[in-house]
């Protein structure tokens, strides 16, 4: 197609995009979600859950006077939402803070390629072409220091992409964010948790994208070592509201999100 994408291979950022109803997929995106939801029919409920938690998060985060954030694993962007589905990162924060400054990460020819139609445009944004594994670079990147000053707290966002990681390795790249941020800086994790392991172990055969890891509670406390985690801790990704330190105990589905956000 002349831009790196694969149309006959799934890929992650487009599977997301249609369970959360988005346009951006290819038959064998669409296939491989119809797989998935076979398997668990609540995919795409706890794909919206996802998205939600991560507007409430970046709200509350331009409410605390963040005003750069850092999308690790952007995603496709939202340029023509169909109900329930919720706007791009750049857009929240401006919301709260007009002068919000956003980098938007990721490594996927079409995402990018999307990126820099839908969101590069607007001011304050940048789009970087990066593995999010690899702090150093993801940070020198020109691009994204032409919008984020280290120097000044800024929010990290990992939404859903440190389930694809191995978890040692995603303590240290979480790690090697916060070290070279400014303290005040937070980091806003959400990661896909199941707690059937019969079903995860369907869930793990059946996807063909990309290899993924169900982490365990104290494997996402682990990736947050060193930081403070906010109230109200780790939670299920509908129980998440700012600063609430009773929430539901019990959890709606075996599979979830599990969401934090922490404070340099």
């Amino acid at each position: 197609m002349g831009t790196g994408f694969d149309a006959t291979r799934a890929q992650v950022a487009r599977v997301y995009d249609y369970l959360l109803g988005g346009f951006e997929s290819f038959g064998a995106d669409r296939r491989q979600a119809a797989r998935l939801l076979e398997i668990c029919p609540s995919l795409s409920i706890v794909a919206l859950e996802n998205r939600y938690f991560l507007a409430r998060a970046v709200t509350w985060a331009a409410r605390q006077g963040i005003t750069q954030f850092v999308d690790l694993g952007a995603g496709m962007p939202v340029y023509k939402a169909r109900t329930g589905v919720l706007e791009d990162v750049h857009v929240t924060a401006q919301t709260v803070s007009p002068w919000a400054r956003v980098a938007y990460v990721d490594n996927d020819p079409m995402v990018l390629t999307r990126s820099r139609a839908f969101r590069a445009r607007t001011r304050g944004v940048a789009v970087t072409a990066a593995d999010l594994t690899d702090p150093d670079a993801v940070l020198a990147d020109p691009r994204l220091r032409s919008v984020i000053e280290l120097a000044q707290p800024a929010c990290f966002i990992f939404g859903l992409t440190l389930g694809f990681v191995p978890a040692e390795l995603a303590g240290d790249v979480v790690a090697g964010y916060a070290r070279r941020a400014a303290p005040g800086s937070l980091v806003v994790i959400s990661c896909g948790r199941c707690d059937d392991e019969r079903l995860w172990d369907q869930l793990r055969e059946a996807c063909a994208v990309t290899p993924a890891y169900n982490h365990t509670p104290t494997d996402i406390k682990g990736f947050l070592a060193d930081l403070e985690l906010m109230p109200p801790g780790l939670v299920a990704a509908q129980n998440w509201r700012a600063g609430r330190t009773e929430v539901p105990s019990a959890l709606p589905e075996s599979f979830y999100v599990l969401v934090g956000i922490a404070r340099k």
